[in-house]
């Protein structure tokens, strides 16, 4: 599992009833995010050699399930901000996330589900580059209409002095 995420976020569970747990496994399936309850040695143990190594050397306590995605770096904080939206009574805590072998605090994770989704990043950066393109064709489009305003003037000087 650790060797093809891309991020993780460990969360609390404790409190969730199994009813709750089966819609929020449900909920992260459909972002594309995998939600494991996990024993914490067997997490230490799977971490090893691996970008998420870190949880080998930290001291997990509790009950802990496992937000995982295998494409998006934020698509396990985004799944866990939308859940507390929801009308569940319980919803997960956030003890500490992981992305790209770093550890984050739970504010981070939050941070994380704050930004725009990769799409509209990807528009914003777009849009950047589209800027100074269309500036240059507006710069270039006045040259040109004044090299042939002078080019007219100087025909029209030339058959009007009959040269």
């Amino acid at each position: 599992m650790f060797a093809r995420a891309k991020s993780v976020v460990l969360a609390n569970y404790q409190g969730i009833t199994a009813q709750e747990l089966t819609r929020l496994r449900s909920h992260m399936h459909g972002r594309s995010v995998e939600f494991r309850v996990v024993k914490n040695t067997l997490a230490r143990r799977a971490s090893k050699n691996t970008p998420f190594e870190i949880l080998d050397a930290v001291k997990l306590k509790g009950p802990i399930s496992l937000v995982v995605s295998y494409d998006d770096l934020v698509a396990p904080a985004k799944a866990l901000a939308d859940y507390a939206k929801t009308d569940a009574k319980k919803k997960p805590i956030v003890i500490w996330g992981v992305i790209e072998g770093k550890k984050i605090s739970p504010a981070d994770v939050q941070a994380l589900s704050d930004l725009p989704s990769k799409e509209a990043l990807i528009s914003m950066m777009l849009s950047t580059f589209q800027g100074p393109t269309t500036d240059f064709v507006g710069v270039f489009n006045s040259l040109l209409r004044k090299l042939v305003g002078t080019l007219a003037a100087v025909q029209e000087k030339k058959g009007s002095t009959g040269g």
